[in-house]
């Protein structure tokens, strides 16, 4: 809400009443994070946790309001860097403490009106949502947000009518546990019901069946957070259709994606249930303040220097927390897991050569692990699932005999009859029948859909989604968590399936419709698209595009590239459509009349680009709202490549990311934070984000791409194009530009209303279908611009 600035006085924060324009995130900073990182070494200070001795935005140290110092780098097995700027006290004098209670004090009018606000708010959405949900509970982790949402909502609502509800995932740091301990007696004493929920699968055994959770393939939150909540408040009011609302800590300036959050919203942070975000609009300049002035208790993992409160192990963890966890939970506590055993178990799961000290340093200081994307990268997974679709017959083998397809086959349509080598089902009015051979390792099912209706193309996706959950199945429960209706349950890893099941298909909007096979799946094979080191160590630069765009055809007797630019040049005019064979294609006079710095013009580049090896890469492969650094992205490259070639790829996305702002900063494919030292560009981190204000022709050229792509194939849904962990010649826009469904949807619509004559949209009754007319190309919609 609040901007802040420094007071020198109290050494801490002082609000002001403009807004803040940009989190920064300040935290304050105890002794125990001084002495992890060695500051200890230089400064004196008594090891008294008492109160803060400072603050830290991100890397940076701030003690009286001056910068004293910064740490750079940092890894698991190495050590951040200390750059000291200042020297805190004169004379070598000790540190002081912030003085807490002065802060609070001048902060209390600003701070008052503002939680005064917040209870205000909160009291209002109680009694808007009472007679509309079943249950309110605090979604309680035991960090800074989640005991400022408690105390919030315990100062709001009447005790009696909510409950704290912790998900305790098996992965929290020792002293996690302990604060929920503190919290668990705190709560009794005020009268609020507090429960923890878990999951039925230790963590260590899904790690070692999933494989290692990473940045796209986040199953542990499903797994061990939501599913166990849910299945507890059901089995709590004893009701499977119960809807409740989750009062949490999420706030805005936490994460790109959170600033989009409603207060309230349905199904945003778990299907079919409210969330309520009271702290949503909250800086931690604010959440501190808060927990100093109400006295609050404070988790140790925030004095220990660890900027979050998570699990011990995360995917989304910046490598200089990644050391701080090691140096804290690396010893177990009461037998509780540590980051060494989840380390551990990323070791034994790798499919990489790791055959010295060295390389499984270098391994896990590179995080490469984060990036996996499918099982190709781990030794546990093994070649069990197979679909083929030959002449409009769909064949599926599942190699594992053991597999529940028949339970699973009640949630696609109405069975007729299953017998040994035979199944017909009822789907859409239509019968289909799937024949099944039993092989000695393996079961074949084979169906005819050769019609290539919308009905036929819905039950071969389905059918596979089927078979996929059945081969896969390990009881995890999230499909019973996210049946709306409680008609799917499990007994000793054994599905049951209601017969009342009215086929509505929730239990499919998992990942690859099962979240193991989503992790273990083996990819087919890559598209070949020729080299990924399509532009060397240079990348491309703003310059160069500049001065083709203005010169033209005389470009290539007056540029001033020597040879090897000027072939990495041609190889990415040739990529993004602009030239053929050194002539500029009709295409190219397009993007270069709507200029180098219009951003839909790099939208129409992109669209093509995103065919071509270097951008498909990173396409698919770079999350969004997460940062990469140089090193995580080498580590993110096929091991066959040559460090040197690695190194060349890594340095070429570097200069074009921080050379073409149109495409890196305002589309988003690449925010650079770099600075310039001697000349040279030195990458401290990119991040991917959404495009904010995506040009709906660009869409609709994409769009025709991905179509013609995928076998001129017109008809399709948009929940396919979301779902980019199909296999496909054809790259989704919202796959390269990070559109979600409510973008693509106002998108769509507004695109069937003003090109009618391109496309048509139904979005009503359950169905998201998309037609584009099939005598139109992508070079018709160039036309529009």
């Amino acid at each position: 809400m609040y901007s802040y600035e420094w007071d020198t006085e109290t050494g801490g924060l002082l609000l002001n009443s403009s807004p803040l324009q940009m989190s920064r995130e300040p935290r304050p900073v105890y002794y125990q994070e001084l002495d992890i990182l060695g500051f200890d070494k230089v400064w004196k200070y008594a090891k008294d946790d008492s109160f803060p001795y400072m603050w830290a935005e991100a890397n940076t140290y701030i003690y009286k309001g001056r910068v004293v110092a910064k740490t750079k780098g940092g890894a698991m097995c190495s050590a951040p860097e200390i750059v000291f700027l200042d020297q805190p006290e004169p004379d070598d004098a000790p540190l002081q403490f912030v003085n807490v209670a002065k802060m609070v004090d001048k902060n209390r009018k600003l701070l008052d009106q503002m939680v005064q606000h917040t209870i205000k708010k909160t009291y209002g959405q109680y009694l808007k949502y009472k007679d509309k949900v079943d249950i309110f509970y605090v979604a309680f982790s035991g960090g800074k947000d989640s005991i400022v949402a408690l105390d919030i909502v315990q100062r709001s609502l009447p005790h009696s009518d909510f409950i704290v509800l912790f998900g305790d995932t098996g992965m929290e740091f020792s002293d996690t546990y302990q604060l929920v301990k503190q919290v668990e007696a705190d709560c009794e004493k005020k009268g609020i019901r507090f429960y923890i929920s878990k999951s039925h699968l230790d963590p260590k055994d899904s790690w070692r069946v999933f494989g290692p959770p990473a940045q796209r393939l986040r199953w542990c939150c499903s797994v061990h957070k939501s599913t166990p909540q849910i299945l507890f408040l059901r089995q709590y009011l004893k009701n499977s259709q119960f809807k409740g609302m989750a009062f949490t800590g999420v706030r805005g300036d936490e994460s790109e994606s959170r600033s989009e959050y409603e207060e309230v919203s349905l199904g945003e942070k778990v299907k079919g249930q409210y969330s309520c975000h009271p702290i949503l609009d909250w800086n931690t300049a604010e959440l501190f303040l808060y927990i100093y002035q109400q006295g609050l208790p404070l988790n140790d993992a925030y004095k220990k220097g660890n900027s979050r409160a998570g699990c011990l192990i995360c995917p989304l963890a910046g490598q200089k927390n990644s050391y701080i966890k090691m140096e804290c939970y690396g010893t177990s506590v009461n037998g509780e897991n540590t980051t060494k055993t989840f380390n551990d178990i990323i070791l034994e799961t790798t499919s990489k050569d790791l055959s010295s000290q060295k390389a499984i340093e270098e391994f896990m200081n590179i995080g490469g692990w984060k990036a996996r994307r499918s099982g190709r990268e781990l030794n546990i997974a093994k070649p069990v699932y197979f679909d083929e679709l030959k002449d409009g017959i769909l064949t599926v083998t599942i190699k594992n005999k053991n597999a529940q397809w028949c339970e699973w086959l009640k949630t696609l349509g109405r069975i007729v009859s299953i017998e040994d080598n035979r199944a017909e089902v009822v789907y859409e009015n239509k019968i289909y029948v799937i024949h099944i051979e039993e092989q000695t390792d393996a079961l074949i099912f084979t169906v005819d859909v050769s019609s290539n209706s919308r009905n036929d193309i819905y039950f071969g996706s389905y059918l596979k989604t089927v078979l996929r959950k059945a081969c896969y199945c390990i009881g995890c429960r999230v499909c019973e968590a996210n049946c709306p209706n409680g008609y799917i349950s499990f007994d000793n890893n054994v599905v049951r399936i209601d017969n009342q099941c009215v086929k509505c298909k929730k239990c499919y909007d998992i990942d690859n419709g099962c979240l193991v096979s989503a992790s273990l799946k083996l990819p087919k094979g890559e598209r070949k698209m020729g080299s990924i080191d399509r532009y060397t160590n240079f990348g491309i630069e703003y310059e160069w595009v500049k001065e083709f765009f203005e010169k033209g055809d005389t470009f290539w007797e007056t540029h001033s590239l020597g040879s090897k630019k000027i072939d990495v040049f041609k190889n990415f005019l040739k990529d993004a459509g602009i030239t053929e064979k050194n002539q500029i294609t009709s295409f190219g006079r397009l993007v270069m009349a709507m200029g180098v710095d219009d951003v839909s013009a790099w939208g129409l580049m992109l669209s093509n680009l995103a065919y071509t090896a270097e951008f498909n890469w990173w396409i698919k492969h770079i999350e969004f709202n997460s940062y990469v650094d140089t090193n995580l992205l080498i580590g993110m490259l096929d091991s066959n490549l040559t460090e040197n070639t690695k190194d060349h790829i890594a340095s070429a996305f570097k200069n074009t990311f921080i050379s073409i702002k149109p495409l890196s900063e305002e589309i988003g494919l690449g925010k650079c934070d770099y600075e310039v030292k001697n000349g040279k560009r030195k990458l401290n981190s990119i991040m991917r984000v959404s495009w904010d204000d995506p040009d709906p022709k660009v869409v609709l050229y994409s769009l025709y791409k991905f179509a013609e792509n995928c076998g001129e194939y017109y008809q399709f849904s948009l929940t396919r194009l979301l779902n980019h962990d199909i296999e496909s010649d054809g790259i989704s826009p919202t796959e390269i530009f990070g559109l979600n469904r409510d973008i693509m949807e106002k998108l769509l619509q507004g695109l069937a209303i003003n090109y009618p004559e391109f496309i048509s949209v139904s979005f009503t009754l359950g169905l998201d279908n998309i037609n584009l007319k099939n005598d139109k190309t992508s070079n018709d919609v160039l036309g529009l611009f």
